[in-house]
């Protein structure tokens, strides 16, 4: 870097341009780092728990010999927590400013997965569960907007591909600590002391998140009412589709574990290797994604995803031959996995950053809704007939995503997505 580039012009109150000395940008640059590096470390934790569950579930449920189907119940209780976390960041943010906010939500994530560990009873887990959920939802869509506001698609995925990496370690991790017993606890209660190391990362660096070097010196957009958001079809339209999309995602990491092992029969643990390949797929299609995500962020490549996705759904419900329904599990993880970091990157496009703030917290809580609701469906569905109705299920999920992305497209003819 020549001197001329180093040095970089800032104003002071009296406004007489200064120039930053090489400490200062170095120590901006350290501090974005470190916000990166915290964001990335938090999408970790926050997909570990998403891919332990499905494979954790059977010990959980013994632990109090609780039904199988019941897992539906412990997701809608996550959710609720998430849902609500979610839907109200936009007002969490505006009030205590981002910083404080994810501070705020990583110590109640600490607290939630500790009480989770610790639970003595299959009601308080339900409880913990809520409270956990509530964190999970205001951190994730504090930093989905973060990311949407100053870093390109490429760090998007990147940020999203972390998510992936935590929930394609959680079926190994639940193999560590055992699938019987109450070896469970130990999990949850090793992920509260990370949690709780990375809040003090947020503690540290909570007076940075709102005056990051990427900042314009404008003025910020006003956050709109949250009803004044709702109103919009555009924000209606893109719930819907979080709620289905996403609800595919925990669908098949949930259920295709128990599919594997009590109805078609294999081992535990080729079956929850064949579970955490899944999330494998999904990481790496993350990753893959990143390194061309500005370039292919068209409508078309949405739409070939959701095409991708359903092929992968009617090769997953082939029960007879499994090579072929594993690869087409892999195959929903691949293709699923840029389409979240893609939609959220288009919000502040579609929207406008002001709308943005709110509507990106309502997208994250209609997904959060979907990762419980349609999971949960399942388990009904399956008590009627049998797991196997999961292949065909994602598949009529895929249709109705090619569907509601028309129709937002239609809506959003005009603007920059």
């Amino acid at each position: 870097m020549t001197q001329q580039a180093e040095r970089q012009v800032k104003r002071q109150p009296g406004g007489n341009p200064t120039e930053l000395t090489k400490a200062e940008t170095g120590a901006r640059r350290s501090s974005r780092r470190l916000r990166i590096a915290l964001a990335w470390l938090s999408f970790v934790f926050l997909g570990i728990p998403g891919g332990a569950i499905g494979v954790a579930w059977p010990a959980i449920r013994d632990t109090w010999s609780l039904p199988t189907a019941w897992l539906g119940i412990l997701l809608v209780a996550f959710t609720g927590g998430y849902l609500c976390g979610a839907f109200v960041s936009g007002r969490v943010i505006t009030r205590l400013g981002l910083g404080n906010a994810l501070l705020l939500s990583s110590v109640i994530i600490a607290l939630g997965l500790a009480s989770f560990g610790l639970s003595p009873t299959w009601g308080l887990l339900i409880v913990t569960a809520y409270l956990l959920g509530t964190g999970q939802g205001i951190l994730d869509a504090g930093i989905n907007l973060y990311f949407a506001n100053h870093f390109s698609a490429r760090m998007m995925n990147w940020l999203h591909a972390f998510f992936s990496i935590g929930a394609a370690m959680g079926p190994f991790t639940v193999q560590l600590v055992g699938t019987t017993g109450e070896g469970w606890r130990l999990l949850w209660l090793s992920l509260a002391l990370g949690q709780t190391l990375l809040t003090v990362g947020f503690l540290q660096s909570r007076g940075q998140w709102l005056h990051s070097p990427e900042t314009t010196a404008s003025r910020p957009e006003e956050t709109p009412s949250t009803l004044a958001t709702l109103r919009r079809p555009l924000v209606l339209l893109g719930m819907a589709l979080f709620f289905v999309f996403v609800g595919i995602e925990s669908t098949a990491g949930s259920w295709s574990f128990v599919l594997f092992s009590e109805t078609r029969g294999f081992n535990d643990r080729m079956s929850a290797t064949w579970a955490g390949l899944y999330w494998i797929a999904f990481a790496l299609g993350r990753i893959a994604y990143g390194f061309i995500a500005d370039r292919f962020v068209s409508e078309k490549a949405v739409r070939l995803l959701f095409l991708a996705i359903l092929l992968g759904a009617l090769m997953f419900s082939v029960r007879d031959f499994v090579e072929v329904s594993v690869a087409g599990l892999l195959l929903i993880g691949m293709a699923q996995a840029p389409i979240f970091p893609l939609l959220i990157t288009a919000t502040p496009g579609r929207l406008g950053t002001g709308h943005a703030t709110n509507a990106v917290g309502f997208q994250i809580s209609a997904a959060g809704l979907g990762i419980a609701c349609l999971p949960a469906l399942v388990g009904y569905l399956a008590t009627l007939a049998s797991l196997e109705i999961l292949g065909p299920f994602l598949a009529i999920s895929a249709l109705l995503c090619l569907i509601l992305f028309h129709f937002i497209t239609r809506q959003g003819q005009g603007r920059h997505t």
